[in-house]
């Protein structure tokens, strides 16, 4: 059988550490979904003005972006399991605070449980990392996918355990739903504390200057591309809702499975997307990312219905994982082990700094331009993107 087959490749060259990498990511994903469904609307409930009721959701964005590159560095020092381990104790303890905050009504506290989450989802963010790291080089992709692919599990998990935790506590609305935040994110750890990752080793010179690596062009390509595609994917996906419901007016409902379907596709084709990079090269996997956000961008100008907003959003998940594991992968092959530190860390900073800045920046877009005009704002990135994909590889 296909299926079969699938796995069996997978099975063939990856090890016990992904697999358990790949449990991980399914609830920290998980608490993360949960997360961002549930932020703004607590929020709204206890903020002082309703202006700041998405306040906290923003305030992890930011968080995770300045955690990235101290945290990597952390990493390079004292393992990667450490640092997992305190990430997800970082985010239990978030939830526990907020669940507290919104009994209490208390905005500040809520706040400062959501630096905890921000900060906690900082660490998981190197999941990805980790798993290409005790692994064959051939290997290296098809782990990173794997690891990525359990956003397809949290996809379910997390929207059902929102539907069911939401109203347990009827005299205090959500916060419920952060219990459970703490709760899915300490089952984590038993899987965390049985990896086994050396520190890498290190040589007298540390490996190549900063600039020097950062200055060579496929590591350019490789970045730019994880950047734009996600900035571009977060700029769009933010904006959907407030189109779907606030100006075509198709519904609640319609928005949810939109969605869902949108995260279904940014993470079901990592089953194969590291078999792609491995047959066909990261180059071609990067160009048909490019290409599938071009048809994005084209439907999405002249979309009405509900189904072509779901073809939207279905691609642009599509895109965003090539984009995002082939610009992931090629920064993994462009680096030697004692220098995944500083790399990976200021990789991610600029990363994740421009999906914050495409997030908290998509609902005032929206509101001033429209929908329209905002599919249009993507073109230019877009075509950032393939001017450095024309680079070749040295």
């Amino acid at each position: 059988m296909p299926v079969f087959k699938i796995f069996r490749n997978y099975l063939q060259y990856l090890n016990r550490n992904v697999f358990l990498l790949a449990s991980a990511q399914i609830f920290s994903m998980t608490a993360m979904n949960i997360n961002i469904i549930t932020t703004g609307l607590a929020g709204f409930l206890i903020a002082p003005y309703g202006w700041l009721s998405t306040f906290p959701l923003s305030l992890q964005f930011v968080i995770t972006m300045f955690a990235t590159f101290p945290t990597s560095l952390l990493m390079s020092v004292f393992g990667r399991k450490i640092m997992f381990v305190i990430g997800a104790l970082s985010t239990s303890m978030g939830g526990i605070l907020m669940a507290v905050a919104l009994f209490q009504k208390l905005f500040l506290l809520f706040c400062f449980g959501s630096i905890l989450l921000g900060l906690g989802h900082a660490s998981s963010l190197f999941y990805r990392y980790a798993a290409t790291e005790t692994v064959p080089k051939m290997a290296k992709p098809k782990a990173m996918s794997l690891v990525l692919s359990g956003g397809l599990i949290a996809a379910f998990l997390g929207p059902k355990i929102y539907q069911l935790s939401a109203e347990i506590y009827l005299e205090s609305l959500y916060s419920g739903c952060f219990i459970m935040i703490s709760i899915v994110q300490l089952i984590s750890i038993p899987f965390i504390l049985n990896i086994k990752i050396p520190l890498p080793t290190k040589t007298a010179s540390g490996g190549r200057k900063v600039n020097e690596i950062f200055k060579d062009r496929s590591m350019i390509r490789a970045i730019i591309s994880a950047a734009g595609g996600y900035g571009i994917m977060s700029f769009l996906m933010t904006a959907t809702p407030l189109q779907i419901i606030n100006i075509c007016k198709f519904g609640i409902s319609q928005n949810a499975s939109i969605i869902q379907w949108h995260v279904i596709a940014m993470f079901a084709p990592s089953f194969f997307t590291g078999t792609l990079i491995q047959k066909f090269s990261v180059e071609r996997v990067l160009s048909a990312g490019i290409f599938v956000y071009l048809l994005v961008v084209l439907i999405a100008f002249y979309a009405k219905t509900p189904e072509q907003y779901l073809l939207v959003l279905f691609l642009l998940g599509i895109g965003w994982n090539f984009l995002f594991i082939g610009g992931s992968s090629l920064i993994v092959s462009l680096t030697f082990p004692e220098e995944q530190g500083k790399v990976q860390g200021i990789a991610d900073f600029i990363i994740f700094g421009t999906v914050a800045i495409s997030s908290l920046s998509a609902g005032l877009m929206h509101y001033l331009i429209g929908w329209d005009k905002m599919v249009l704002w993507s073109l230019p990135i877009l075509f950032i993107i393939f001017i450095a994909n024309l680079i070749k590889l040295k």
